[in-house]
């Protein structure tokens, strides 16, 4: 399936597609959330591919996630190693882990390929580039969230399947490459910025039950006040404010999202503080198997700050 949002006959791709390829052209823009719900409702298969269409996968990709969900049913979604495109000897991720703090990093990202990601190993979320999910489960959790547009739908979407007590698995062995923003570019383009600043706020009150909110509100607030500084360094204030602007116009919304998803989790708070301590928990481990130069900043401060998860 093809989506083409705001489809433009000199924007599209030509035809003829690929066989046993269908289009759907959309008038305006449903951004990636809108879209990809477009085209899950227009198809019946037992799982649903998440594809960017800036990715290259190898013939095998898919049929190793499928064997994985197959094998075990209590996993909702799989993922594998995304190369960066133009330089095929690093990383684009190895999965995506979140701070219990509500921000989102993909492992590995821009590092040599050195093995060090060799074994499959349980992960909190999939980068939506090419993450392959249960029907069942994509479903269950109510699909994308169309409010959030784009940016971040993709953790959002893992953070309700881990709620419902399915979790993730990243697979060495199935690989993709992946050029990144390539519809935006630049990764502190202001669009991006205001996106990643309200849908992190929409994220945190939406998906984070209230015990685990208040207990990790020391974190969230260090974190926010991070960002804020990285925001305003990179992209100026416009683009952070408007993505304030934003998240606390849809507070109403998420708040009632939240309801109806806490409604339906099947597992404790305790349960799932343990599954963000333990993705965490990645993303420490990475930050210290990199070059002292190579670390992030943030993550440096934070760290510093409250220890090691």
């Amino acid at each position: 399936m093809v989506i083409e949002n705001e489809a433009k006959p000199e924007c599209i791709l030509p035809d003829p597609l690929p066989p046993n390829t269908q289009r759907i052209e959309l008038t305006v823009n449903e951004g990636t959330t809108g879209s990809i719900n477009r085209a899950v409702a227009a198809t019946e298969s037992r799982y649903v591919l998440l594809l960017n269409n800036d990715v290259e996968l190898r013939p095998d990709y898919i049929e190793k996630l499928v064997r994985a969900l197959d094998t075990d049913s209590t996993l909702g979604f799989a993922a594998g190693r995304l190369m960066r495109a133009t330089q095929r000897t690093h990383l684009d991720g190895a999965g995506d882990a979140m701070l219990m703090a509500g921000a989102a990093f993909r492992l590995g990202h821009f590092d040599p390929d050195n093995g060090q990601y060799d074994c499959p190993r349980a992960i909190l979320s999939g980068c939506g580039a090419a993450v392959l999910y249960r029907r069942e489960v994509f479903e269950a959790c109510g699909c994308l969230d169309e409010e959030f547009f784009a940016y971040l739908d993709d953790l959002d979407l893992a953070l309700r399947a881990q709620l419902i007590g399915r979790t993730g698995i990243y697979l060495p062995d199935a690989v993709a490459y992946h050029v990144g923003s390539a519809t935006l570019g630049d990764t502190v383009h202001p669009r991006i910025v205001e996106y990643l600043t309200r849908n992190q706020i929409w994220l945190l009150l939406k998906d984070y039950p209230s015990s685990v909110l208040l207990k990790l509100l020391p974190r969230i607030l260090v974190y926010q006040l991070l960002w804020m500084i990285y925001a305003l360094r990179n992209s100026g204030g416009r683009a952070y404010l408007r993505g304030w602007r934003g998240a606390l116009g849809g507070l109403s919304t998420m708040r009632r999202k939240r309801r109806e998803l806490m409604g339906k989790r099947r597992i404790s708070d305790e349960e799932f503080l343990a599954r963000l301590r333990d993705s965490e928990r990645q993303i420490y481990r990475w930050q210290q198997s990199r070059a002292a130069q190579d670390r992030s900043g943030l993550l440096n401060f934070y760290f510093r700050v409250f220890g090691k998860p």
